[in-house]
């Protein structure tokens, strides 16, 4: 049964990156959503078309830079809620290129009354200087190039592309046509590039590695039983294999390979050798992750359609990390001394699967606050559906050493993360900077998450979560942009002067995101 309402990497690179000593230093910059108070001196505030939709971008209140240049922004998307609330992501367009790093949301209530307009509301006209010279096989060729491999010398999963994407698309930021090419391989080493490649030239604007270093029965790896446990019959027993829900679940193993990967089996429906446990780990936390979305937010896989998820367990060998990357999960077993097998914790499912819903959402860009807010919302699912305690990564991380864990929602300071923004990291957006810091500055949002959790309770909170994550934040939202967010979702839910709204503004407050 659905609950009635009122209306997927872990970032193991952590386990470096939390070692590094936290400096004083200003906040980020940030930009404030719009909200409804000043959207008031609006004069139409009813929305009914798309049209409609873009005029409202010419009249908003104060100096968005928006208003001159609002005829460039297209209506990609518009989702009428269950509360029939209308939400319209607007991208720009320049001589039908769509501009790939600006969105705006716009928000009405079910009255098609404005409500929120968010997103990049300081955007200039949108141009670019360059033309197109490349041909897409060429822009693959040079992002290949660029990471020292060519594509006869990696491998993917059968059946899945190793080129995922290569769209020609404008990036306002740097004022140019690009490639934007995606690659995904396991072998010989997991990665997931994103290359930008300039259109003209063939130079690399900016590339970037996205895979975050971190019925019947079984038994996990901590000796645990799991059932139900759903198989399907084949030819020679049972495999892991899961058709209970629209969207299958496979859970594969690696055999502590990188490149050949076959589904896990038995002969009969109970999985319980020492070798099946990662995958019995993986394949029911899967489930369990799966059915929490579905019967918690009505949203069915981690794409809203039912999309299929795969795991890939016993990857490599002493592999210290799991990963979404796109297309499936992979866990190690760990070395048994920093990791036990990862899939043997539920919030770390939880935790790369939530990755997944924010891809097929927010789509939070990996870096900065945004980035951090991509990592925060997973730690926050992975605390929904695992409530046992505030910690992340318990059951896999420092095996033999109990209430020890990645992350700590309660205290982020135990693991070295800022809990305030008086002590945000202004790190360098790159690699070794963890992309400006995405899996340190998390602590400060997963602070307020805690504080809003212990005022008003898990399940209005996860509501108000989900609500904010899936239809008010967008891809360059920043730590102030999801106070906003998570305040409106709030309002929708539960009433503009209810206490809900008061207690999501003051956990913001108390971590120093103000305004």
């Amino acid at each position: 049964m659905y609950r009635s309402k009122k209306i997927l990497s872990v970032g193991f690179t952590s386990v470096m990156a939390l070692t590094l000593g936290l400096s004083n230093v200003a906040s980020a910059k940030e930009s404030s959503p719009l909200d409804q108070k000043e959207l008031k001196s609006i004069p139409k505030q009813e929305i009914n078309t798309k049209a409609e939709a873009q005029e409202i971008l010419s009249q908003l209140p104060g100096n968005p830079n928006i208003k001159k240049s609002y005829k460039q922004f297209e209506v990609a998307n518009e989702f009428k809620d269950n509360l029939g609330y209308t939400h319209y992501t607007l991208k720009p367009k320049v001589d039908n290129y769509v501009v790939e790093d600006k969105e705006v949301k716009i928000h009405t209530n079910h009255n098609q009354e404005l409500e929120l307009v968010n997103g990049d509301v300081n955007t200039e006209k949108v141009t670019y200087t360059n033309k197109q010279s490349l041909s897409k096989d060429e822009a693959v060729n040079k992002a290949f190039e660029s990471i020292g491999v060519s594509q006869n010398e990696v491998k993917n999963i059968k059946g899945q592309k190793v080129v995922n994407k290569d769209e020609l698309v404008i990036n306002a930021e740097k004022k140019k046509l690009v490639y934007n090419v995606e690659i995904i391989y396991l072998d010989p080493k997991p990665a997931r590039w994103e290359i930008k490649i300039d259109a003209e030239t063939g130079e690399v604007v900016s590339k970037k590695n996205k895979i975050e270093h971190i019925a019947g029965s079984g038994v996990g790896v901590n000796g645990d039983t799991k059932k139900p446990l759903n198989l399907t019959k084949i030819s020679n027993g049972y495999g892991l294999q899961d058709e209970t829900h629209s969207g299958t679940i496979h859970t594969y193993d690696a055999k502590n390979g990188t490149s050949s990967f076959s589904l896990m089996t038995d002969t009969d429906t109970n999985f319980n050798s020492k070798n099946q446990a990662a995958g019995v780990d993986a394949h029911f936390n899967a489930a369990k992750t799966y059915d929490y979305y579905l019967n918690t937010h009505n949203r069915d896989s981690y794409d809203g359609n039912g999309a299929e998820i795969n795991s890939i367990v016993h990857f490599d060998r002493n592999y210290n990390n799991a990963f979404w990357n796109g297309q499936y999960m992979v866990y190690g077993d760990g070395d048994g001394k920093t990791f036990t097998s990862l899939s043997a914790a539920d919030d770390v499912v939880a935790h790369e699967l939530t990755h997944a819903v924010t891809e097929h959402s927010a789509n939070l860009v990996y870096e900065n606050q945004p980035g951090a807010l991509n990592e925060s919302m997973s730690d926050v699912f992975g605390y929904f559906v695992d409530p046992e305690d505030w910690l992340m990564g318990e059951d896999a991380y420092t095996p033999g050493k109990p209430g020890d864990g990645l992350r700590s929602l309660s205290n982020p300071e135990q693991y070295n993360q800022p809990a305030h923004m008086n002590n945000y990291q202004n790190l360098p957006n790159t690699e070794q900077g963890d992309y400006g810091g995405v899996h340190i500055n998390s602590g400060i949002p997963n602070k307020a998450a805690y504080l809003t959790i212990t005022k008003i309770g898990k399940e209005k909170s996860e509501d108000i979560y989900y609500r904010a994550l899936t239809q008010y934040l967008s891809s360059n939202s920043s730590f102030l942009d999801a106070k906003f967010a998570l305040k409106q979702a709030a309002s929708d839910l539960y009433g503009a002067n209810s206490t809900e709204v008061q207690q999501v503004v003051n956990a913001w407050n108390s971590v120093g995101v103000t305004g």
